[in-house]
């Protein structure tokens, strides 16, 4: 009886697999084909949180009318430079209408590229349910411009497939194709401190994006991500939506940082108690933002700031010191140039105020005998 009881059970076990796969198989069938994963590179733009560009993930599938571009947001930003560099923004992935992602870009000026992806079908389907779990989690990342980077966000998932495909090293292929060791490398590449947004970007951050990190950390740049998928051989068409207006004049000006920063050292050379006014208020500003920076900041990513040492006059040299060594790589001329300018400008003022000092050090000792 036991016997036939078992033999009874696995039956119903089997038809009830068999069931299942056929039902199974039935929803696969019924699953649309043409569905279709672009990696999307926005140009750059004007404003301070789209300096480095954007990068998004747009899936389409044309017999169902579904077309969307995930890309991560944060809620209104209110005052741009102080929130982003001081304040706690969430963001998040969210799924935007492709011709509405495509407007707001085009209105501003920027260029639009897209490349399509060279899935299969599986991988595609797999992409696209990454994305919408992504999006089920609302707003669950913190603003971090060096760890949480609309590439780096965009390229995770698609990096995650990558990764166990039967035959491709991703990350070799990363390393061939972004030959750095850091990620303030991978955006000097494309965003020098010349400029001077780039002089104001990498005064800033120190410390995170000089760590040496794994390969998929160092894909930081939206066209980076698609020199790496190119070379993975990931890309079947390139698709250039709309073009990048003309960059303004201004930024090809004369008035380079480097000049300003010449020019800001040759003033403070000069010995007239005149240019304190300029200087010290100047100075006294710098050190106490990168001192808000380094406590407030972590949110951006920014960190611990060497240029605190080298702009506060006891620990200058240090500073210095620390700069010359990591000039090109980490500081530039510039930023040197006006460390020096203030560090020559405290030896000045206690020079020129050196018989006040001595008079109040005999007074005091004489108050004291």
């Amino acid at each position: 009886m036991t016997r036939l009881l078992t033999i009874l059970l696995s039956l119903f076990l089997t038809l009830t697999a068999q069931a299942q796969e056929g039902q199974k198989d039935s929803i696969e069938a019924s699953l649309p084909t043409d569905v279709y994963a672009y990696y999307v590179v926005v140009t750059p733009g004007e404003k301070m949180s789209a300096i480095l560009g954007h990068a998004a993930v747009r899936v389409s599938c044309p017999s169902a009318g579904l077309d969307y571009c995930f890309t991560i947001k944060t809620p209104e930003i209110k005052d741009e430079a102080i929130d982003m560099l001081f304040g706690r923004l969430r963001i998040g992935v969210v799924p935007e209408e492709t011709a509405m992602f495509r407007h707001d870009y085009i209105k501003d000026g920027r260029g639009i590229t897209e490349y399509r992806l060279n899935l299969t079908l599986d991988e595609t389907r797999q992409l696209w349910k990454m994305l919408d779990d992504q999006v089920a989690r609302g707003l669950y990342m913190n603003l971090d411009y060096v760890n949480n980077s609309c590439t780096q966000v965009a390229f995770e998932n698609i990096y995650e497939l990558l990764r166990v495909r039967s035959g491709m090293n991703i990350d070799h292929i990363i390393s061939q194709s972004i030959p750095v060791k850091t990620r303030r490398e991978a955006v000097l590449n494309y965003f020098d401190q010349s400029t001077w947004w780039g002089f104001l970007l990498h005064s800033c951050y120190s410390y995170h994006p000089d760590e040496e990190v794994s390969p998929r950390r160092l894909v930081v740049m939206p066209q980076d991500a698609a020199t790496v998928l190119y070379q993975a051989g990931m890309v079947s068409e390139e698709t250039e939506i709309a073009k990048q207006e003309s960059p303004s004049s201004s930024k090809n000006g004369w008035f380079t940082p480097l000049v300003a920063s010449i020019l800001f050292l040759v003033l403070c050379l000069l010995p007239f108690k005149q240019i304190d006014y300029l200087a010290v208020p100047l100075w006294v500003v710098l050190m106490l933002l990168f001192v808000a920076l380094s406590i407030f900041a972590s949110s951006a990513g920014i960190g611990f700031n060497w240029l605190i040492l080298a702009l506060f006059p006891f620990t200058a040299p240090v500073g210095i010191v620390y700069m010359l060594c990591h000039m090109g790589d980490i500081y530039s001329l510039s930023q040197l140039l006006v460390v020096l300018a203030f560090f020559t400008r405290s030896i000045y003022m206690i020079y020129r105020n050196k018989e006040k000092l001595t008079i109040n050090i005999h007074s005091k000792k004489q108050k004291d005998l």
